[in-house]
């Protein structure tokens, strides 16, 4: 037995090189990925949050609009359970509708609904509910029947709900009329490591190419020639030499404020690190109603009402904020870019308000504020039992000095 143990692992090894693809990820099968992903997304249906407040953004570290988290983090999830990578390989790794159709569109991986594409379980479908040509919502399709559309989607009204799409359903919310078209996944490459795309030339209008291109020494040739019977020619090749851009890592996004008045702008800036990294950036928003984005990231409100933006660097790197837009209180005059200056991303000098000092302390504001009826009542009790106490207090204190007078009078 012991002659045959070192042949027998020598076997094990070469079984294990030859057939790498039973110990890795690539042999779970695209059916069964996308069951799992369909039966995940079922399980959370009935979750209720808010319109800007989710689990799902707990995990995700960013509160807001979450049907595009909802959608990462069900991906994310499946991919865990399996033992794949999906979060960021077949989705990005973050954004919002916008950018995430963006993310699908670079890859070749978007297929417009007037493509007569028909949809299967598994892909994600963006909504255009206003008719502008810009996503403002996504969902998970779980399957199709007929002409029907049935998906999962995430921040219905702050809800986790199944919902369903016919030609002749009501508009906007119940019509196929209003997808856009359908993310497809490309679940071959789940697991391999390695994935092949093909980038489009200009993919939105928001779209900043702010590629750093390499440097070249071009080739340089001695001839030499000598002339005895014969010409012989000596050739110096110098190679040409490339400097290759460090490559981007993270990215951090900046403006001088979020809350703007109608016809107000404002530049909302980014800075790539390391400082010597090429990237392509993009800005990309849902509410284009209520915000206009120039290639440049000015910001400039157009309409009332709260919007998301998102700022992309190499469809890698995703960072958000959101813009609160009001009603314009007096004449506005809109700044051009170059008056416009941004704070510095660090050692602001900045006077925070009461919110933000909650907020740096560890307390969610934006929590309390959602969810204010729930310690209202409490809050009112204990303000009302501190005033009674106080007025007893008086009370009591005023009888003590009625006393301490009689007993003054009788001496």
């Amino acid at each position: 037995m012991r002659k045959l143990r070192k042949p027998l692992i020598a076997a094990m090894v070469i079984i294990i090189a030859l057939f790498p693809c039973s110990m890795t990820a690539g042999a779970v099968s695209t059916n069964t990925i996308v069951s799992k992903l369909i039966s995940v997304a079922s399980n959370e249906i009935g979750y209720s949050g808010s319109r800007s407040y989710s689990k799902y953004g707990e995990w995700y570290g960013y509160q807001g609009g979450w049907c595009t988290t909802f959608a990462l983090w069900c991906f994310n999830k499946t991919g865990e359970e399996l033992g794949v990578k999906l979060y960021s390989t077949v989705t990005p790794s973050g954004g919002n509708c916008n950018s995430m159709k963006s993310w699908y569109s670079n890859k070749g991986w978007y297929k417009p609904r007037s493509s007569g594409y028909t949809p299967k379980a598994g892909d994600i479908a963006f909504f255009d509910w206003s008719g502008n040509g810009s996503s403002q919502h996504v969902g998970i399709v779980k399957g199709v029947s007929g002409s029907t559309i049935y998906t999962i989607e995430g921040n219905c009204s702050g809800k986790v709900k199944a919902k369903s799409y016919t030609p002749n359903g009501s508009k906007p919310y119940a019509s196929t009329s209003s997808i856009m078209g359908y993310g497809v996944p490309n679940w071959s490459i789940v697991g391999s490591g390695t994935v092949t795309t093909t980038k489009k030339s200009a993919t939105t209008k928001a779209t900043i190419k702010a590629t750093t291109k390499p440097t070249t020494t071009k080739q340089n040739k001695t001839e030499t020639t000598t002339k005895p019977a014969e010409t012989t020619t000596t050739t110096t090749t110098t190679k040409p030499t490339t400097t290759v851009a460090a490559k981007a890592k993270d990215m951090h996004i900046r403006a001088a404020t979020n809350s703007l008045e109608v016809g107000e702008s404002v530049k909302l800036d980014y800075e790539i690190t390391p400082a010597n990294s090429s990237a392509v950036v993009g800005y990309f928003c849902d509410e284009e109603n209520i915000i206009e984005i120039s290639d440049t990231g000015v910001i400039t409100a157009t309409g009332e009402g709260k919007a998301t933006v998102v700022v992309c660097a190499n469809d890698e790197i995703y960072r958000q904020c959101d813009f609160t837009v009001t009603k314009a209180s007096a004449a506005v005059t809109t700044q051009t870019p170059n008056e416009i200056k941004t704070i510095p991303y660090k050692g602001a000098n900045v006077k925070k308000t009461p919110e933000q000092k909650l907020n740096a302390a560890g307390v969610n504001t934006q929590r309390l504020k959602e969810h204010k009826n729930y310690f209202a009542v409490p809050l009112t009790i204990l303000a009302f039992t501190a005033a009674i106490s106080l007025v007893i207090l008086g009370f009591k204190k005023l009888a003590n000095i009625i006393r301490s007078k009689k007993e003054e009078t009788n001496d």
